[in-house]
């Protein structure tokens, strides 16, 4: 039993600094499916800078237009799953 829970505990602090990364640790991306000067894209710039100065890391706004906003929306639908592509 105390070999076990010896095992058990090593084990717990190997994965310790995989739990302790901060978020955002890298520049997060804002996609805006609709043109440059539209009320969307000025919200979003106004969140962005907002953000960015709150958590400390750069924000970066992208407008993808076309398609009626289905392009920006595709590519955030197939970004990566970890939170740093955002869709407005």
């Amino acid at each position: 039993m105390r070999k076990w829970l010896l095992t058990l505990g090593l084990c717990l602090l190997g994965t310790a600094g995989a739990l302790a990364q901060s978020y955002p640790n890298k520049t997060i991306r804002i996609v805006v499916p609709f043109s440059a000067g539209s009320g969307t894209d000025i919200i979003a710039r106004t969140v962005a800078d907002q953000l960015s100065q709150q958590l400390g890391q750069p924000i970066v706004v992208e407008n993808r237009l076309g398609g009626a906003g289905t392009i920006g929306i595709g590519q955030v639908a197939k970004s990566d799953p970890d939170g740093y592509t955002l869709l407005i």
